[in-house]
């Protein structure tokens, strides 16, 4: 099932009023940041948004990009202490289905067609982290790239008619925290590759 038939199904249930909500976000707009109260979970209708998170020196780290379809925020689930600190930044204008976190959780639980949703989404994000994970590890530079290449190769469908994938949206450094490299490797590379790149 994809993002859009459970859009419609959380909006259609007449017990989800006040708990399901669309919200719209500018480009480059936080829906959140570390320290801020986590109350929804947030399905991505239309756009693009980027999930990271701080270095110990204070510096923004990007470790996923979403698309239509995925979902982000904090479920709670982890306990015992672990801060959520996370942020999440929408790199065109999103469009969002918000959902209460209580409620979410109550959906999955006891939907059966929330339930079969969540956990595919859960280990299709799952392989993802460890496919770029394999990548980082085993693959030279262009492979890595590469890998991004095909993962983030959707056209932006909304907002960015300028921009024809995904991929064309990521920044230097978010390339270079998607691959496990440096700025400058990653600036020096795609400049062999004669690749352009977002700059901002």
């Amino acid at each position: 099932m994809n993002g859009s038939t459970v859009q419609q199904y959380l909006l259609s249930q007449a017990h989800a009023f006040n708990q399901v909500r669309i919200r719209t976000f500018d480009k480059g707009a936080f829906v959140y940041q570390p320290g801020d109260p986590q109350t929804h979970i947030h399905l991505i209708d239309k756009g693009v948004v980027k999930i990271g998170s701080y270095s110990t020196e204070g510096e923004r780290v990007t470790y996923d990009v979403l698309q239509p379809g995925e979902f982000f925020g904090d479920l709670n689930y982890l306990g015992n202490g672990i801060e959520f600190f996370e942020f999440a930044k929408a790199l065109t204008r999103l469009v969002v289905v918000s959902i209460d976190t209580v409620y979410f959780r109550h959906l999955i639980i006891h939907d059966p067609f929330m339930s079969d949703w969540f956990n595919a989404s859960v280990v299709r994000r799952w392989w993802k982290a460890e496919t770029r994970l394999l990548h980082m590890t085993r693959g030279d530079i262009e492979t890595r790239l590469a890998n991004l290449r095909r993962e983030y190769s959707k056209p932006v469908a909304y907002g960015e008619p300028k921009n024809p994938d995904v991929f064309s949206l990521l920044s230097l450094q978010d390339l270079a925290d998607l691959t496990g490299t440096t700025r400058q490797t990653m600036s020096r590379k795609l400049k062999e590759l004669a690749e352009p790149v977002a700059v901002y």
